[in-house]
């Protein structure tokens, strides 16, 4: 028996749906506006670059690198156990704009935390949950000679 999984779900509504259904599928998804291209990365009703309503919802590679991180030494509640642990915030391929996403770094020694470090989605089913969570990884193993 699985021990019941304390942390904060998501909030799965309409607008976010297709996001957290790609996860299940093993797919990083993103909104994207059919009118300019350009992509959005929290769900909104219009594109914040041409203000169409034209959205699709679109798999992204879910590579990028580190933009900007934050060691947590003293987490909250739930997370407190977790400690420490590294917040990313992630500049994802996809362009024509930067779109920068928010999520937890695993499988990286603290001391290996860079900005620049390139870095890919990982997913995580919960166990006794319907829910896939994303976080990121090196991309390459750390410490070898893949362009770190």
């Amino acid at each position: 028996m699985t021990a019941p999984y304390l942390k904060p779900l998501p909030q799965v509504s309409e607008e976010n749906r297709p996001f957290w259904e790609g996860l299940s599928e093993r797919e990083f998804r993103g909104p994207r506006c059919r009118s300019c291209g350009q992509f959005g990365w929290v769900p909104y009703p219009a594109c914040r670059n041409c203000f169409s309503t034209d959205i699709e919802w679109v798999p992204l590679s879910g590579r990028g690198v580190i933009y900007s991180y934050s060691v947590v030494h003293r987490g909250p509640a739930a997370f407190a156990g977790d400690t420490p642990y590294v917040v990313v915030m992630v500049e994802l391929a996809e362009q024509p704009q930067p779109m920068i996403v928010l999520g937890q770094l695993d499988d990286c020694p603290l001391d290996q935390v860079r900005i620049g470090l390139p870095v890919s989605v990982t997913f995580h089913d919960i166990p006794g949950e319907d829910v896939t969570l994303y976080r990121f990884a090196p991309s390459t193993p750390v410490g070898s000679n893949g362009g770190d």
